[in-house]
């Protein structure tokens, strides 16, 4: 099947709107509160810098699909919120130039229609697989990617964009990447594959359960990443440019939580933790730990093979369940169990497991109608997402691989 086939369906199906939220669908509560805050915080530091030291940003989305990518850059929030008069880093007024790039028609109309009557937002139809489009206009202040784009490249493709984009910008410029990590645990079966050969992927997450037949739904092929095989690649565009380059954010994202997390098409069984970090956002929904302790023992063949992402992903998981520990101890009004697994905790964790066991004991003073819908579900989530963020440089084993690269000279 071609590769814009599924997305000029999405988009007539009424996907790639202006955004919507909740417990399921594109735009989701774990998309909204979770990943687009990730990319967010991820990019902040490097655009705080370019804000500061340009007068007016030149922005163009590589694979923008309908211009998502303008509502990230322009609601970043501030490194202290508190102490800051604006609410962005980037005002809507600082952006000389924002250009969405898609292959796909669809995309390219759904994306003006959404963003028309902005003067300074544009869109443009074409195939990154051949190369930079827009070699003709001056040096860009930010190149970004998001939510994977770059992955239906091949390696060598993204090598080659690669080159031309370095070539292209200028010194400050900022190149963001985002593609799928290879050693998530949606998908074990690709752990021993490689970059340089693409695989099969799907987006049948957003159909319903009863439709999610792996040999009905759409397929088509994209690359999976590990961390060392992209930065590799993004330092060999450099050396062939001349361009000398720092890497400043190597990040995994949504490790427990990615799409297929929920679906059983890339292994055993559905876990349904996106569906239980969903709940645990939504404000109307009373959500609960029920469902949070997922079965990852169908990991444990790749300990021995992939042991760093098997250690990293543990890690993780461990830090996970420690939250539900203390969640489950808290309801049972179990203090000694709450205290012993504090206590146990290590630097980060330990405080933000205070602050929960706090906010659980003072849900008297939140005057709201339902305590865990509006605070303490909420809350936890947020706890979740921190604690996936502040993990060591990404190695591939979340859904996505975020790299943020700057041009020195």
């Amino acid at each position: 099947m071609k590769r814009t086939e599924f997305y000029e369906v999405a988009v007539k199906s009424g996907f790639y709107g202006i955004e919507t939220s909740g417990l399921s669908g594109k735009k989701d509560n774990v998309r909204k509160y979770w990943e687009d805050t990730f990319i967010r915080v991820a990019v902040r530091s490097a655009i705080q810098d370019l804000v500061a030291s340009r007068e007016g940003l030149r922005i163009i989305d590589l694979g923008s699909g309908s211009g998502e990518g303008y509502d990230l850059l322009t609601h970043i929030p501030p490194s202290h919120p508190v102490k800051s008069s604006d609410p962005f880093v980037v005002r809507e007024d600082q952006i000389r130039v924002y250009e969405g790039v898609d292959i796909s028609p669809g995309m390219v109309a759904q994306g003006r229609a959404n963003y028309q009557g902005k003067p300074n937002v544009r869109f443009m139809e074409a195939d990154l697989s051949k190369g930079f489009p827009r070699q003709d206009e001056p040096p860009y202040d930010v190149y970004f990617s998001s939510y994977c784009s770059l992955s239906h490249l091949s390696q060598v493709g993204l090598e080659r964009l690669s080159t031309q984009l370095l070539a292209h910008a200028g010194k400050g410029s900022i190149i963001v990447y985002d593609v799928y990590g290879r050693c998530s645990p949606e998908w074990p079966g690709y752990w021993n594959r490689t970059a340089a050969h693409p695989l099969p992927y799907t987006m049948a997450y957003l159909l319903p359960l009863e439709q999610q037949d792996p040999v009905k739904i759409d397929w088509f092929p994209v690359t999976f990443w590990s961390g060392e095989e992209l930065e590799r690649t993004i330092r060999r565009a450099a050396v062939a440019t001349g361009k000398t380059i720092s890497v400043l954010v190597r990040k995994d994202r949504s490790v427990l939580v990615g799409r297929h997390m929920d679906t059983a098409l890339f292994k055993p069984q559905r876990l349904q933790l996106r569906t239980q970090v969903n709940r645990l956002f939504d404000r109307g929904y009373r959500g609960d730990v029920e469902g949070m302790r997922p079965d990852v023992a169908y990991l444990d063949k790749e300990r021995q093979e992939h042991p760093d992402a098997w250690a990293r992903i543990f890690s993780y998981y461990r830090q996970w369940i420690a939250v539900v520990d203390v969640l489950e101890a808290l309801m049972q009004d179990a203090n000694d169990v709450v205290k012993q697994v504090i206590e146990s905790s290590e630097g980060g964790l330990s405080e933000e497991l205070k602050m929960l066991a706090w906010l659980y004991r003072n849900a008297d003073r939140f005057p709201v109608s339902d305590f865990w819908a509006s605070v303490m579900g909420p809350q936890v989530a947020c706890v979740l997402r921190n604690l996936e963020y502040n993990l060591p440089d990404g190695i591939g084993c979340g859904h996505s691989l975020l790299c943020v690269v700057r041009v020195d000279e």
